[in-house]
């Protein structure tokens, strides 16, 4: 069970990062534990997408 664990953490918080999650999990099953602390020292990028979305849409 915790051979998933950490990759389904990593991958909810890619999600809420605004990162690719899919990836971010396959990461984590490689390097559990570490993806998900190189994932915090990245920028969040939820608020760069959510600007172009309202953009395109204009």
């Amino acid at each position: 069970m915790m051979l998933l664990g950490l990759p389904t953490i990593t991958y909810f918080y890619a999600k809420q990062l605004g990162r690719d999650p899919k990836k971010w999990f396959l990461i984590g099953i490689i390097l559990p534990g570490v993806a998900t602390l190189i994932l915090s020292f990245l920028p969040d990028l939820s608020e760069e997408k959510k600007k172009e979305e309202i953009e395109n849409n204009l």
